[in-house]
């Protein structure tokens, strides 16, 4: 499948002009670099802010997750295209953006499906030279129904994810600002009969909202290094239930109520240190709660992480060829409680790559970016087939690829 995927990229080379530029961008490229929120990226900024669908035109973009025991690939694709001077339209497919997963932390009230095909659409506007705004309608859905004739017994499973993504970008005297909103509604309902028989286990709720805010300000005019701050809130809640049938009496359950909140913060600098060489670092901090209640049992976790340190790196070694490096650490003072109990730990944050590695190849207006394996480096190169088990296979982790179509 590898091999297969090479030969097509090879045939999509061929056809584009050397001559033209191309803008590398995708969850390659951005993981690559740590994460950093001090780093632009074409592919995940519009991803998280439709305005940035106005800067980007005309362009495609996609990655390919990691590749899995069975060697199969997933990924995502996505594309920009004006439409007159000022309107530009895109789509998004198959990149999920809620917390769907957060759902199954109930044990007993739980979809039996999630959401499939997540799709976000784009529509955004320039009203001058300096305000540039966007909307993003996002919908993923999922059904699953079975019937057994010999029980009478039939399951109907559905789920849903609907919301919006609102962003601006404006440009200041020094700089410019960005902010967007995330909103979605998250829904599930299990049904379940048989003679005589019912079950239906749903959700109330399912709010998620999420907001972001990102400067890059120039000290002086003309001067080439941005100081970046970012700011960041998210929240979602829900409530499952239930209503049981037996044999004419019905009882309704309420299960436990969930609920998470986050506020992240932080400042870094973006500095180009030379024409092929741009080096980004910052500080951040993250403060995030999340609880359970059933009225008589409580449990509640509080993490604190900071400081987290970010850098990153990216350097032109030829013009086909970029090196990426990044960094991303920090501390997590955690806090467990419940009716009875309180557990408190200090440990480094497990959630991001202490180092990470990448490459950008780059052939006129197409670039395929990727993240470099640290086991290949230690274990040596395996360039199509993979060594002889699994965990030699993964030279390049993360792949992603975008073209500039623009005239």
């Amino acid at each position: 499948m590898l091999k297969h995927f090479l030969a097509v990229m090879l045939l999509l080379v061929m056809g584009v002009s050397v001559y033209s530029q191309n803008i590398p961008s995708g969850t390659g490229r951005y993981t690559a670099l740590g994460s950093s929120p001090f780093m632009l990226d074409a592919s995940t900024d519009i991803f998280n802010n439709p305005a940035w669908n106005n800067m980007y035109r005309d362009y495609a973009f996609g990655d390919l997750n990691q590749f899995g025991e069975t060697d199969d690939f997933d990924g995502n694709a996505g594309v920009t295209f004006g439409v007159g001077k000022k309107w530009n339209l895109g789509i998004i497919v198959n990149r999920r953006q809620d917390s769907w997963n957060m759902f199954n932390s109930d044990s007993t009230y739980r979809p039996a499906n999630s959401p499939i095909v997540p799709m976000m659409l784009l529509v955004g506007t320039s009203f001058n030279k300096n305000f540039h705004f966007g909307i993003a309608p996002y919908v993923s859905m999922g059904k699953v129904e079975s019937t057994d004739t010999t029980g009478n017994v039939t399951n109907t499973n559905k789920s849903t994810s609907l919301g919006a993504n609102v962003g601006f970008i404006y440009m200041v005297k020094k700089g410019w600002i960005e902010g967007s909103l995330m909103f979605r509604m998250n829904s599930f309902k299990n049904e379940a009969s048989s003679t005589g028989n019912s079950a239906v286990v749903e959700n109330d709720g399912g709010m998620e909202f999420g907001a972001m805010f990102r400067a890059w300000l120039f000290p002086k005019k003309g001067s080439k290094v941005a100081i970046v701050p970012v700011l960041g809130f998210h929240t979602w809640s829900f409530n499952p239930k239930g209503s049981f049938t037996t044999g004419g009496t019905t009882t309704s359950v309420t299960g436990m109520k969930h609920s998470m909140m986050s506020i992240n913060a932080g400042v870094g600098l973006n500095w180009p240190v030379m024409d092929d060489i741009q080096l980004a670092g910052g500080i951040t901090a993250t403060y995030m709660t999340s609880k359970s209640d059933s009225g008589s049992v409580e449990l509640k976790r509080t993490d604190f992480i900071a400081p987290g340190f970010n850098m990153a790196l990216e350097t032109r070694i030829a013009d086909w060829l970029t090196g990426r490096m990044g960094f991303n650490k920090s501390i997590d003072m955690m806090k467990s409680e419940t009716n009875t109990s309180t557990f408190s730990l200090n440990q480094p944050n497990t959630a991001a790559s202490t180092v990470s590695l990448g490459a950008g190849f780059h052939f006129g207006r197409f670039s395929i970016d990727a993240t470099v394996s640290e086991r290949w480096l230690k274990q040596g190169v395996y360039f199509i087939s993979g060594g002889n088990n699994q965990t030699d296979r993964d030279m390049f982790g993360v792949i992603s690829a975008s073209y500039n179509f623009a005239k």
